[in-house]
């Protein structure tokens, strides 16, 4: 035996071990491998060598000799992502206890640098572990041939034999927006992650099923990313939506959105409410704490490796294993907040002022006035106008030069018993058009604020003075969360109806078309639009103004500055667009089902719509028989095709059913139209 030792500085190797311990290197190796051919006396020299040398064997002739190196390689798109950095921790802490080490690779989210890295990862290791892969279908296939053994993480392919461990994104988001939802929550946005990402499709799909699911839910997606400060720089965007709650890509985005939404001013979850994905560590210590989705990260990782076990050792790696993730509510989540009645401007000061506003929130959407400065002859009656949406177009027009008489949104009859109450000529069988000096007057007796809503009472006064008719006038403006794909944001909604009663007489409503005029049969709830604007019609009946007018749809929508060829079927004008062009707005119109009377419909000539009290033939109001008649507006900033509005008529009928207000029920006209 040799008693030789390295000189100082240089590393020991199996010759000088098997030179100390007196044998050939073969023997040295057959030792350090674990073989029990050696004899029990030379296989202590040879460890006591290794231990006097301290010698520790080459990894890389190891792993050449024995064709693997115990080492597998783990590729994630993003390292700094906490959700790869507890999978990462799962598969090592897994492969630890069977002998194996972990080389990872961050592809920083690039999907054409993943291939190559992959591929460089497995040539130095026995086995890799694809981590949220962000190739296309097809790469990613054949990429997975040249990788065996390999296990797929958060990716699944139909009818792939590799095997894969994922979550069930889809659940979590329908269980997110279910449990937003039922907090009251209709507009929502979801801050969409990577465009490569499995994770975010099966988030869309969830979204998707949520929506089927219910049918007054919004749910617009908002480009943005996978880290915190994707999350920030978005909240412009989320600020100027009138979404309640915003559901992020992940906890990171979700994270750098609450940062900068305490910048802006914005609480949460007071103002709005914020959920993340995968309840990374940080998301329970966030202030406030973050409402999320619970995603078992390290089972994850370890069931990773245990297939990768399987498939290493030659067997089958197992179906694919799908974990269902679980909603977490903390405390980033509330009820939506209550939407602020509108403020009266005017109504306690001056009750009787002759100019009512009505605001939501710092939003001035509708000014009421009541009429004492129009012209007699223009038949003196309160109006609406201007009504603004609640991205700042007005939707209204007062004292058009086509018909000086039309004044925004009002209560409007061309004859009543013989006295206009709509204004201008009057016709008359036999002459035509005729100005006359029969112009009435409503004149506002009361005015009431009742939690937002306007409560006024009028009586409609003829030229020799006599009150013909009493009516009860109730006003409500709101917020309104349209519902459908792309909807965009909330709407204005406005809702007017009266009641009308005699003083005692049966009085009787006519229109020209009673009088002789086909098709004029105009006069009641009448809502005069801009000129100036490109329009079009839809309704539930089909297209264009011939279809809408004289019907009884369900409901009538105006799309102004709509693109399209003029057509007079449709509605669309011919004229220039206006300078600065109007932003596109629909104004969806609806009548109370059950005192739902024919529509008055113009486009091509001018932009109104009215509710048609005697259409055909005279309505008859007794003392035992009111007149019931209201007409509901819905003002969406943005062009609306019939689908969209058909969404919008349905949600506010469930929204009808659904309500538990009492409500009055008022006898109906026994007119024929009524």
């Amino acid at each position: 035996m040799s008693n030789r030792f390295p000189s100082a500085g240089q590393t020991p190797t199996i010759s000088d071990v098997a030179e100390q311990a007196g044998v050939s290197k073969a023997t040295v190796s057959r030792v350090l491998n674990g073989k029990a051919t050696v004899d029990a006396a030379i296989a202590d020299r040879v460890l006591a060598a290794v231990d006097a040398l301290g010698y520790r064997p080459s990894m890389l002739a190891r792993s050449l000799s024995l064709g693997r190196t115990n080492t597998i390689g783990v590729v994630v798109p993003d390292l700094e992502n906490p959700m790869f950095q507890e999978i990462l921790r799962g598969v090592t802490r897994a492969a630890a206890a069977d002998g194996y080490r972990v080389l990872v690779t961050d592809t920083e989210e690039d999907p054409a640098d993943e291939a190559a890295a992959a591929r460089e990862a497995r040539r130095r290791c026995d086995a890799i572990v694809l981590c949220s892969p962000r190739l296309a279908e097809p790469e990613l296939r054949a990429l997975l041939a040249q990788l065996h053994p390999v296990v797929l993480v958060n990716r699944e392919l139909a009818d792939s034999p590799v095997p894969s461990v994922s979550i069930d994104y889809a659940s979590g988001m329908e269980q997110v927006l279910a449990e937003l939802h039922a907090l009251g929550h209709r507009h929502i946005l979801y801050l969409a992650g990577p465009a490569a990402s499995q994770g975010d499709r099966l988030r869309r799909v969830g979204i998707a099923r949520a929506r089927s699911d219910h049918d007054d839910l919004s749910v617009d997606i908002v480009p943005a990313g996978s880290a915190l400060v994707d999350g920030a720089a978005v909240v412009e965007t989320v600020v100027q939506h009138d979404a309640t709650a915003v559901v992020a890509f992940n906890d990171l985005v979700a994270l750098g959105l609450v940062s900068a939404l305490r910048g802006a001013g914005v609480s949460v979850p007071s103002a709005l409410s914020v959920v993340g994905f995968d309840d990374i560590p940080f998301a329970a210590f966030a202030v406030p704490a973050l409402s999320t989705v619970s995603v078992p990260r390290r089972e994850l990782g370890a069931e990773a490796w245990t297939r990768l076990r399987d498939t290493i050792g030659g067997a089958e790696g197992g179906h694919p294993l799908v974990f269902r993730p679980r909603f977490v509510a903390r405390e980033s989540t509330a009820a939506r907040p209550a939407a602020s009645p509108p403020v009266w401007h005017g109504t306690e000061q001056h009750p009787t002022s002759p100019e009512l506003t009505a605001r939501l929130g710092d939003r001035e959407v509708l000014v009421l006035h009541d009429g004492s400065g129009l012209e007699p002859t223009d038949a003196p009656r309160p109006f609406a106008h201007p009504v603004t949406s609640l991205g700042g177009t007005v939707v209204t027009e007062s004292a058009p030069d086509d018909h000086p008489h039309h004044v925004g949104l009002s209560m409007a009859v061309a004859d009543v018993d013989g006295v206009s109450y709509w204004g201008g000529r009057t016709y008359v069988a036999g002459q035509g058009s005729t100005m006359l000096d029969n112009h009435g007057v409503q004149r506002v007796t009361e005015t009431v604020v009742d939690a937002g809503v306007l409560r006024q009472w009028l009586d409609w006064i003829g030229r020799d003075g006599t009150t013909q008719l009493r009516e009860s006038r109730r006003t409500v403006v709101e917020e309104f969360a349209v519902p459908g794909v792309g909807s965009g944001r909330s709407a204005l909604r406005v809702a007017v109806s009266s009641v009308f009663r005699t003083t005692g007489s049966t009085v009787t409503i006519g229109s020209p078309a009673t009088n002789g005029r086909e098709g004029a049969g105009y006069g009641g709830w009448f809502w005069r639009l801009p000129a100036d604007a490109h329009r079009s019609v839809l309704s539930a009946d089909g297209p264009g103004e011939s279809t809408a007018h004289g019907s009884r749809a369900a409901w009538v929508a105006f799309v102004l500055d709509a693109d399209g060829s003029a057509d007079t079927q449709t509605g669309d004008t011919t004229e220039p667009a206006p300078t600065p062009p109007r932003r596109p707005t629909t104004v969806l119109f609806r009548q109370p089902a059950a005192n739902a009377f024919p529509w008055f419909v113009r486009a091509a000539e001018y932009p109104g719509i009215g509710v048609s009290l005697a259409a055909t033939s005279r309505t008859t109001i007794t003392a035992d028989t009111p007149l019931v008649t209201g007409l509901e507006a819905v003002v969406v900033d943005g062009a609306l095709d019939a689908q969209q509005a058909d969404a919008i008529h349905r949600a506010l009928l469930t929204a009808e059913e659904r309500s538990t207000e009492p409500r009055s029920i008022e006898p109906r006209s026994t007119g024929s139209d009524a």
